[in-house]
Formats: structure tokens, C-alpha cells, sequence
């Protein structure tokens, strides 16, 4: 008996917000195309059932990749502890260790990375400093000149509050 073939819908994409952990690094492939790494945190709120009291969760970490003239522009503006939204895919990435063993990690490639905050100069001496949108709710500015602001509708967090 011939069972038909079903063609199963796949989608790999990401939605994340979140803060870099550290400061991002910036390396160039051998045909001089811009690589972008760095990390986010994210954790959420949660009741605790004893107690009642809000708290937060562990958080999760993920490792951001993001290519060509957008890698050189987070490079540039981002900072560690910067609120950021990526949209992404996930990809695997794998390698031999020093040790002989074979490793693997859960990487997001970044298709958009917005900043959540405005950036103020460029550079790597360059600061951020968190500021209402002047733009339409829910509407986020990604110009090239860095005038990336917090949308209405997303909470901005203190940097006191982050546990990083």
C-alpha cells in the first residue's frame, strides 16, 4: 500500500526581547562581510503561590548573530545591558572542541534588531540613554542614523532591576 507524502509546514522564526550581556564583537569573514555577535537575557515575571510576592524568573541567555551593514551598526551603538527586540531564525551551530569532542549550540541568526532605547552619538564610546517615543504607538524608528526609540507599548525596565 503507497501512503501519500504530506508536505508538513515548517517555520523557523524568533521573536525575542531581551538585554545584551555584554558588549557586542565585531569580526569580519575572510570577504570582508560584517559578523556581529553578542548575547541576551531575558526572565519573566512570576507569582510566587506562597508568598504572593512578584518575581523573576531565571533567565534564559541566547547568542545573537547578525551579518552585514546591520553587524556594524550594532556594533557601533550597542551596549551591554541595552534593551533590544530581535526577529530572527534559529540555526545550529556545531564544532569539534580542543578536547576532540563534538559541540553544538542553539544560535539566533538575526534577520531585524531594533533598539529599544535612543542611542546618543556614535562609536564605541558612544551612550545610551532611555527616552519616550515621540513616534506613533507601537511604531519603532529604524533609520539609519541610530534615532532608534522605546515604543509606547513596550515597558521600559530601570537598569537597577536588571540581575546582570
Amino acid at each position: 500500500m503507497n501512503q501519500p507524502m504530506y508536505q508538513i509546514p515548517q517555520q523557523n522564526s524568533v521573536i525575542l526581547v531581551g538585554r545584551l550581556t555584554r558588549d557586542p564583537e565585531l569580526k569580519r569573514t575572510t570577504t570582508s562581510k560584517s559578523i556581529c555577535r553578542f548575547d541576551i537575557a531575558m526572565s519573566s515575571r512570576i507569582k510566587d503561590q506562597v508568598t504572593g510576592e512578584w518575581k523573576d524568573s531565571d533567565p534564559t541567555y541566547v547568542p545573537i548573530i547578525v551579518w552585514g551593514d546591520q553587524a556594524d551598526r550594532c556594533a557601533d551603538r550597542l551596549k551591554k545591558g541595552m534593551p533590544v527586540y530581535v526577529e530572527g531564525r534559529l540555526k545550529t551551530s556545531s564544532w569539534q572542541a580542543q578536547d576532540g569532542s563534538k559541540r553544538s549550540r542553539l544560535e539566533v541568526v538575526a534577520s531585524r534588531v531594533q533598539f529599544l532605547v535612543r542611542v546618543e552619538g556614535q562609536g564605541q564610546s558612544s551612550s545610551y540613554q532611555q527616552s519616550q517615543s515621540q513616534q506613533p504607538s507601537g511604531s519603532v524608528d529604524m533609520g539609519d542614523q541610530g534615532n532608534e526609540y522605546v515604543s509606547d507599548n513596550v515597558d521600559v525596565v530601570d537598569d537597577e532591576e536588571v540581575p546582570f
